[in-house]
Protein backbone atom coordinates (compact mmCIF):
# COMPACT_ATOMS: atom_id res chain seq x y z
CA UNK A 1 0.00 0.00 0.00
CA UNK A 2 1.57 3.39 -1.37
CA UNK A 3 1.88 6.21 1.77
CA UNK A 4 0.24 9.56 0.99
CA UNK A 5 4.46 11.09 0.05
CA UNK A 6 4.31 8.27 -2.32
CA UNK A 7 0.97 9.65 -3.76
CA UNK A 8 1.73 13.07 -3.80
CA UNK A 9 4.83 12.64 -5.53
CA UNK A 10 3.44 9.74 -8.57
CA UNK A 11 0.51 12.62 -8.88
CA UNK A 12 2.76 15.27 -9.72
CA UNK A 13 5.23 13.50 -12.25
CA UNK A 14 1.63 12.43 -13.62
CA UNK A 15 0.76 16.77 -13.78
CA UNK A 16 4.09 17.52 -15.37
CA UNK A 17 3.56 14.84 -17.77
CA UNK A 18 0.02 16.18 -18.74
CA UNK A 19 1.59 19.33 -19.10
CA UNK A 20 4.56 18.74 -20.94
CA UNK A 21 2.17 16.83 -23.49
CA UNK A 22 -0.19 19.58 -24.09
CA UNK A 23 2.59 22.45 -24.56
CA UNK A 24 3.80 19.91 -27.61
CA UNK A 25 0.38 20.73 -29.19
CA UNK A 26 0.64 24.41 -28.76
CA UNK A 27 4.12 23.91 -31.61
CA UNK A 28 2.34 21.90 -34.17
CA UNK A 29 2.16 24.52 -36.72
CA UNK A 30 -1.21 24.87 -38.76
CA UNK A 31 -3.20 21.83 -36.28
CA UNK A 32 -6.48 24.06 -35.09
CA UNK A 33 -5.93 27.34 -37.45
CA UNK A 34 -9.04 26.08 -39.87
CA UNK A 35 -12.07 25.88 -38.69
CA UNK A 36 -14.49 23.39 -40.75
CA UNK A 37 -18.48 24.50 -40.49
CA UNK A 38 -21.41 22.27 -41.19
CA UNK A 39 -24.87 23.50 -42.09
CA UNK A 40 -28.10 22.24 -40.58
CA UNK A 41 -31.58 23.64 -42.13
CA UNK A 42 -30.55 25.45 -45.73
CA UNK A 43 -34.26 27.71 -44.97
CA UNK A 44 -34.99 30.80 -46.24
CA UNK A 45 -33.65 32.51 -43.22
CA UNK A 46 -29.80 31.13 -43.56
CA UNK A 47 -30.12 32.11 -46.77
CA UNK A 48 -31.16 35.77 -46.04
CA UNK A 49 -29.20 36.03 -43.13
CA UNK A 50 -27.10 33.86 -41.43
CA UNK A 51 -24.82 32.95 -45.13
CA UNK A 52 -24.00 36.48 -45.89
CA UNK A 53 -23.23 37.12 -42.07
CA UNK A 54 -20.89 33.99 -42.41
CA UNK A 55 -19.55 33.92 -45.94
CA UNK A 56 -18.86 37.81 -44.91
CA UNK A 57 -16.59 36.33 -41.89
CA UNK A 58 -15.18 33.04 -43.24
CA UNK A 59 -12.27 34.90 -44.42
CA UNK A 60 -10.85 37.18 -41.03
CA UNK A 61 -12.12 33.68 -39.09
CA UNK A 62 -10.77 31.31 -41.06
CA UNK A 63 -13.54 29.03 -41.88
CA UNK A 64 -15.20 27.39 -44.32
CA UNK A 65 -18.20 25.45 -44.65
CA UNK A 66 -17.70 22.28 -45.59
CA UNK A 67 -21.48 20.20 -45.21
CA UNK A 68 -24.89 20.80 -45.13
CA UNK A 69 -27.76 18.94 -44.14
CA UNK A 70 -31.49 19.07 -45.01
CA UNK A 71 -34.34 16.96 -45.20
CA UNK A 72 -34.96 17.82 -48.51
CA UNK A 73 -32.73 17.00 -51.45
CA UNK A 74 -33.59 20.18 -53.63
CA UNK A 75 -32.56 22.33 -50.29
CA UNK A 76 -29.28 20.27 -50.14
CA UNK A 77 -28.82 20.68 -53.95
CA UNK A 78 -29.37 24.97 -54.19
CA UNK A 79 -26.71 25.46 -50.74
CA UNK A 80 -24.41 23.46 -52.20
CA UNK A 81 -24.74 25.62 -55.05
CA UNK A 82 -25.39 28.82 -53.37
CA UNK A 83 -23.29 28.81 -50.57
CA UNK A 84 -20.56 25.96 -51.25
CA UNK A 85 -20.11 27.58 -54.85
CA UNK A 86 -20.72 24.00 -56.54
CA UNK A 87 -17.85 22.90 -54.45
CA UNK A 88 -16.49 19.27 -53.14
CA UNK A 89 -18.83 18.70 -50.02
CA UNK A 90 -20.58 16.41 -47.65
CA UNK A 91 -24.14 16.52 -47.54
CA UNK A 92 -26.33 14.74 -45.41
Amino acid sequence: MANRREFIQKSALGVAGLTLGAKSYSRILGANDRLHVGIVGFSDRFRSSLAPAFLGQAKEYNFEIVAVSDLWNRRRDEAKQEVLAGGKAFQY
